[in-house]
């Protein structure tokens, strides 16, 4: 669930490009293409994703398509479906994640 701070793209949003910005994003509806954030961003449970990711941090709990790159921290929840690779220093995958890809850890972030 999305705090009182966040940007929410709802339910019934479809978001198709670019989504930039710095400050934390949850998504309940659709967003295809890229995504770039100097925050967090959360997949809530109906929301869906299609796109490259490029995050300081992620916590997935829908269904999310494509390659992430975090520069903290990838949690994937229960529930979740994610297919793609996954570049970061810190990965949770809980018991009932779906996931399908590659994982590298062993990676030297740059600051942000």
């Amino acid at each position: 669930m999305a705090s009182d701070d966040d940007c929410v793209i709802g339910n019934g949003v479809t978001i198709n490009g670019r989504l930039t910005g710095d400050e934390d994003v949850t998504i309940e509806g659709r967003v295809e293409g890229t995504i770039e954030l100097d925050s967090h961003l959360t997949v809530a449970e109906e929301g869906t994703v299609v796109a490259e990711l490029e995050v300081d941090a992620i916590t997935i709990e829908g269904a999310l398509d494509g390659d992430i790159v975090a520069r903290e921290t990838v949690q994937l929840r229960d529930g979740c479906q994610v297919t793609g690779n996954i570049r970061a220093p810190r990965i949770n995958i809980e018991e009932g994640a779906i996931f399908k890809g590659n994982i590298d850890m062993d990676v030297d972030m740059p600051e942000a």
